[in-house]
């Protein structure tokens, strides 16, 4: 067997492995509590991200018009 077939081999194995893993905790109640986890999670990271992206954007604008104000002074 050539090291490229087996390597699909593998990857096709360890999918499929996967695959049954979530087909197995999303018919499970432990499943639906574990998705339901998830999504409190990821809606927190979303969450934070947005307000990370606020600060940095206002933060940006800040920056931005001291360095203006700068060049003005010096044009003055």
């Amino acid at each position: 067997m050539k090291t490229s077939d087996s390597k699909v081999l593998l990857g096709l194995v360890a999918g499929i492995a996967v695959g049954a893993a979530i087909g197995y905790l999303a018919a499970s109640d432990k499943g639906e509590k574990l998705f339901d986890e998830l999504k409190d999670l990821a809606d927190k990271a979303k969450e934070g991200f947005g307000n990370a992206l606020a600060a940095a954007k206002k933060g940006g604008c800040e920056t931005l018009s001291a360095a203006k104000g700068c060049q003005e002074a010096k044009s003055e």
